[in-house]
């Protein structure tokens, strides 16, 4: 079936900006389920089924409930037994949802990214739950060149390209490219611009970051941020400039595609 992307695109973010996200503020802080989650407890499956597969677009609470309902037995036992033994059951899903929450608000974000661009060009990308374990977020095709698509969230305390163009994502694609989302606290740039204690350098980085947030992103009135249409226009334009100068076989990193 042929997608209609423009609108696929419209109802997602109508969805997005009818998140509570203060719902489940007290999510936040919780971090008693932070091991390495194994694939059969990763939600990645389930989150592809309801928000990029299809687009029954579901509250938060009603998702989890799918996936602790699918994931109790025995995943989620086994899980338990090896490193919450003596715990109670609501004790470990309280965890589980306030862990779970995070990678849900985080792939929201990606799959924001991907309808855009779906919606905006011709060349489609590609996404699965298999691709995303490997650290690829999406795949597309630009002037026959396979590039594989990594949505990398920054700050501005300046994080590093940490993820490698592995052997393993070299067989799906020609060229890693890190998709920078910048994540700043607006209220607490526009504080330190205002304040005589803070140096001017600081006043002029903190200006600058803001600046590009702007130029780039929108902050929905309930907090979510999601993709300007002019910044995917140039990260694509910023892709082909790289090809037609003939670089592949390795990774563009975050700080060469985000316009400062």
């Amino acid at each position: 079936m042929i997608r209609n992307w423009k609108e696929d695109l419209n109802n997602f973010e109508r969805f997005l900006m009818n998140i509570n996200i203060h719902k489940y503020a007290h999510l936040r802080n919780i971090k008693t389920v932070e091991q390495d989650l194994p694939r059969d407890l990763l939600p990645l499956e389930i989150y592809y089924r309801y928000y990029w597969y299809t687009t029954d677009f579901k509250d938060y609470d009603d998702v989890f409930k799918i996936y602790w309902s699918e994931k109790l037995n025995p995943h989620i036992y086994n899980f338990i037994k090896k490193y919450f033994y003596g715990c109670s059951l609501q004790f470990v899903e309280e965890g589980f949802k306030a862990r779970l929450y995070r990678i849900w608000m985080s792939i929201l974000t990606q799959f924001h990214f991907q309808y855009l661009w779906n919606a905006l060009f011709d060349e489609k990308l590609m996404s699965t739950p298999e691709l995303d374990m490997m650290g690829i977020d999406a795949i597309v095709e630009l002037n026959t060149v396979k590039i594989a698509i990594q949505v990398k969230k920054v700050s501005y305390r300046r994080e590093a390209s940490d993820r490698r163009f592995t052997r393993r994502q070299q067989s799906y694609a020609d060229i890693v490219v890190e998709v920078p989302y910048l994540v700043v606290d607006i209220d607490e740039l526009k504080n330190k611009i205002i304040n005589p204690r803070v140096r001017e350098s600081t006043k002029i980085m903190c200006k600058k970051y803001l600046d590009a947030f702007d130029r780039n992103f929108i902050k929905l009135d309930n907090g979510f941020v999601i993709f300007r249409e002019e910044y995917l226009k140039h990260v694509r334009e910023v892709i082909i400039e790289k090809l037609m100068a003939g670089e592949t076989g390795r990774k563009i990193t975050y700080d060469e595609i985000l316009i400062w």
